[in-house]
């Protein structure tokens, strides 16, 4: 969610769901996060709340880092009454089949550039100097970076930003998953890849198919 009126209604939606047995946020679930100072904002109380609120209703809650949210920590997981998952989760069902759970981005590897910027964001170095700096000068920097990210994907061919099988591929072997689930391009997808891997990208929030 992006601001006060789109958080709520994801709070909504999320209450109306009822009991959840399971619930896994595959990363951006704000358009950005920028350290604990952000729970006090009245859109991330609201967001927070509902996802404790599956928790308390008997369900878990699982958070994986986005590209706008990797900024996420331990902080906000306890406040949400969530496990933070960071890159990754394997979930394994019943029947011992393992699906491998992404954001999506780590997918996109052709796009050198960004994956460059996407090492350096996520440095310890980086990541410990954002999360000391004061709330209002970390929104600014996040909206600086949002208005350079889209300038940049409007600059980019789309062949370039799209995610690529093979990695899916390699992913998923190498977690013995035979299924990856993963959004960030917000397109929705369903595919049968080579080796019997299934592929899904799942659209954003509010979205349609």
């Amino acid at each position: 969610p992006a601001d006060l009126s789109a958080c709520e209604a994801f709070a909504s939606w999320l209450e109306d769901r009822g009991r959840l047995e399971r619930l896994v946020i595959l990363g951006d679930l704000f358009d950005a996060w920028v350290g604990p100072g952000h729970l006090q904002m009245a859109g991330a109380k609201s967001v927070i709340a509902a996802l404790r609120g599956v928790s308390e209703r008997g369900g878990s809650v699982d958070l994986i880092w986005g590209n706008r949210d990797f900024l996420l920590d331990e902080t906000v997981a306890r406040a949400a009454g969530a496990s933070l998952r960071k890159d990754a989760l394997v979930a394994v069902n019943e029947a011992g089949e393992r699906t491998l759970l992404v954001h999506g981005d780590e997918l996109c590897t052709l796009d050198a550039s960004y994956q460059r910027l996407r090492r350096f964001l996520r440095s310890r170095l980086v990541t410990g100097s954002l999360l000391r700096l004061p709330l209002f000068l970390t929104l600014w920097l996040a909206r600086r970076l949002r208005d350079k990210s889209k300038r940049a994907v409007g600059s980019k061919p789309p062949e370039e930003m799209a995610m690529q099988e093979d990695v899916v591929l390699e992913l998923s072997k190498r977690s013995g998953a035979s299924a990856l689930i993963c959004g960030h391009a917000h397109r929705w997808r369903d595919d049968q890849l080579c080796d019997g891997v299934r592929w899904v990208v799942l659209d954003a929030f509010g979205g349609s198919k």
